[in-house]
């Protein structure tokens, strides 16, 4: 399979900040940026920021490139447009619209794992204490710590109704949360070995781990027991993607709720990734990669699989055609981290953010010919991370007027979480 490899642009992460000083003051900015193309030596330059007034009043943001090959616009306090000739079209880098900062983790990989309550108004987020915090999204102000856990936080969620929170840990355990005073009703344990990723099936009477025991358990939250386990790999299971499909009126077993039509898709450290109906408990497409699979995403309304590999590749595959990827892309060999599918305002098949472990993140769009996948190009930039690797990409429900597409939250080792 040929892999499509994209040149890119990267510029200083905190690039908004030398805008706004610019324009507060006499004295022009700078913020570095740099391009690269695969197998060729990469070119660093720097963006000088000064500002003039145009005959109306109007005060102007000019951007030119030193030491750079590199086009650059202004498009808003928070966006610019940058391209350069003969290594990328024009693409717009947007920074962050807000930022939670997760004062409680202090250390070490700083967030490994959050989430944003259904309405906006809560994010959970869990270092490598074993402790996770409930924060306001608006003023980044701390609620309520929940303790017990005894590892890394891989894994957190909020059930639906942003009240419930559901945590996992390489302490084998998942645990359930009261996001308003801390309380811990229930504990699930079962995994033999560190869990990497959980679900919720529907409104939470039913929830997902897997793990690096290579199995997939779903649970039953009430008796705190396990209703089945698939026994998937001979090694870890390193992310899954949960999503709908049609359901059906069929009598469901005791304790079992709402996993009619659910599809899970696995992503497994032995290079496979795996559609599994969770109803029939039937594996129902394999997918086979050469490097292992780090992270999935399943768009299964279009028929369509994402798997973010070790090696930097990024396989776009078609269910109806499981034997071999129906496009391939990749920047450089940084391992993908996480994909997170984001849904447009308006018709058409959903972007595709991508996160590395070398900081990149930044949104992919499918240009399809009927049911086949022609190309795909880099539309977005989200810039707010260094070389640290992305943890978690959650998407969301936009408050922006206007937008066209919902928001996407993302975290790594600043110990923050950003919005875009």
């Amino acid at each position: 399979m040929v892999v499509n490899v994209f040149s890119y642009i990267s510029i200083q992460p905190d690039w908004t900040v030398d805008v706004s000083t610019a324009l507060e003051s006499t004295t022009p900015g700078k913020f570095w940026v740099s391009a690269y193309r695969l197998g060729e030596a990469s070119s660093h330059g720097y963006i000088q920021v000064t500002k003039s007034v145009s005959a109306d009043g109007t005060t102007l943001v000019n951007l030119s490139a030193v030491d750079a090959a590199i086009t650059a616009e202004y498009v808003g306090p928070r966006q610019l447009r940058l391209s350069s000739t003969g290594i990328m079209s024009p693409v717009l880098y947007t920074g962050p619209r807000s930022t939670v900062a997760c004062s409680q983790i202090v250390r070490g990989t700083g967030v490994r794992s959050f989430d944003v309550s259904r309405y906006g108004g809560l994010l959970v987020a869990g270092g490598d204490d074993g402790v996770l915090d409930v924060y306001g999204t608006q003023s980044s102000q701390h609620r309520v710590s929940l303790e017990g856990h005894i590892g890394d936080i891989t894994s957190c969620l909020f059930f639906p109704s942003g009240q419930v929170v559901l945590s996992a840990a390489t302490d084998l355990r998942l645990r359930v949360w009261s996001a308003s005073d801390g309380t811990n009703p229930v504990t699930l344990v079962g995994h033999t070995a560190a869990i990497t990723d959980t679900a919720i099936v529907g409104n939470g009477k039913n929830v997902l781990s897997a793990g690096k025991d290579g199995t997939l358990r779903l649970w039953h939250c009430g008796s705190a027991s396990v209703l089945y386990t698939f026994d998937l790999s001979k090694m870890a299971i390193n992310a899954i993607d949960l999503v709908s499909g049609e359901e059906s009126e069929e009598e469901l077993p005791v304790d079992e709720f709402e996993t009619a039509g659910k599809i899970v898709a696995v992503a497994c450290e032995d290079g496979r990734a795996l559609l599994v109906d969770l109803r029939s408990r039937e594996t129902i497409a394999v997918f086979t990669s050469e490097v292992p699979v780090r992270a999935v995403a399943y768009a299964i309304a279009d028929g369509l699989l994402f798997t973010g590999r070790s090696d930097g590749v990024v396989d776009v595959w078609t269910t109806d055609a499981p034997a071999t990827p129906a496009y391939a892309f990749k920047r450089n060999n940084s391992p993908i981290s996480a994909l997170r599918l984001v849904q447009r305002t308006e018709a058409g098949p959903p972007l595709l953010c991508v996160g590395t472990e070398d900081g990149q993140l930044y949104l992919v769009a499918l240009e399809m010919t009927g049911n086949k996948v022609a190309a795909a190009e880099v539309v977005e930039e989200l810039v707010a991370f260094d070389v640290d690797p992305i943890t978690q990409i959650r998407a969301a429900p936009s408050t922006t007027p206007g937008a066209s597409r919902q928001s996407i939250w993302a975290s790594g080792r600043t110990g923050k979480v950003y919005e875009f």
